[in-house]
């Protein structure tokens, strides 16, 4: 049954979910585009605004040829990285590739859980862009509930990723890796954009942020909200694009994203996790 929302446009619990301009976005069916037209072959439509859906064995297969197409990237995040790029990031007490170690839930809420940080001690909070969480008529829904508006979503992102930014945290201090991630827009099958991300014990996010493209890395800054778990990030000393995804499905091997560009413009992309290869390994 369709929940009616201001403006005609409807959110589906199970089937074709119609947001503006006629955007599908939510769970369980084909994303419809502007015009009645269907999405993609795989049902994505993408749009530059807000949510849109894409089942998970869809992002699963376009992880395969994500990961197989990052293999130039792999000597990335060794302790050499900031001689090579000054300024990168880079905890004192990592030895090695330590940057690309797998993280798990119960690793981060172990790790979280010390030294005054307050912990992660409940289920992950699942934020599935396009999914769990949707954008609707200016609004975002979080399994179905109103949590405002998208500019206040937005702005949400921002005050989080700039705690972060204003935080007071050493590399001296202990960091758990939460690993090296490819970030894609669409049904792309390569990346250009590359993020390694840490945290510490009060929730602070740091990490690196590699352009392939222009070869070039900058530090990452942000922290997580220990309420919603919501993890928001920027680059260098750039206000914007603030990138965000949950802390929980920062320790899954793809999860949607978003990018906020400004408050009044956000998108969706995939983040898919990328390991060291096992003769790299073998060789460190």
């Amino acid at each position: 049954m369709l929940a009616m929302r201001n403006s005609g446009t409807s959110i589906s619990r199970g089937g074709v979910a119609v947001g503006p301009n006629g955007m599908a976005g939510y769970r369980g069916g084909v994303a419809v585009g502007p015009g009645g037209a269907a999405g993609f072959r795989t049902g994505v439509a993408v749009t530059p605004r807000g949510t849109y859906y894409r089942s998970t064995a869809a992002i699963k297969g376009q992880g395969v040829y994500v990961r197989a197409g990052q293999l130039p990237y792999y000597p990335a995040f060794r302790p050499g990285w900031g001689a090579r790029y000054p300024g990168a990031w880079y905890p004192a007490r990592w030895a090695g590739v330590a940057a690309w170690t797998v993280a798990t839930w119960a690793s981060v809420a172990a790790f979280t859980g010390g030294g005054g940080g307050g912990g992660y001690v409940a289920e992950p909070i699942n934020y599935d862009y396009g999914s769990t969480v949707v954008y609707e008529d200016n609004s975002v829904y979080i399994n179905g509930d109103n949590v405002g508006t998208a500019e206040q979503y937005a702005q949400q992102a921002t005050g989080i990723a700039d705690i972060g930014k204003q935080a007071q945290a050493s590399t001296d201090e202990e960091w758990l890796p939460l690993g090296v991630f490819a970030m894609v827009q669409g049904e792309e099958t390569t990346s250009n954009n590359i993020f390694q991300l840490a945290i510490d014990k009060q929730g602070v996010i740091r990490g690196n942020y590699y352009n392939a493209l222009t070869d070039t890395n900058e530090p990452v800054f942000g922290s997580v909200d220990k309420k919603t778990q919501r993890a928001a990030w920027m680059v260098g000393d750039k206000k914007t694009p603030v990138y965000e995804a949950g802390l929980g499905n920062l320790t899954n091997d793809e999860t949607t994203m978003m990018v906020h560009y400004s408050k009044d413009r956000s998108q969706q992309f995939s983040l898919f996790r990328i390991e060291q290869p096992q003769d790299e390994k073998a060789g460190q």
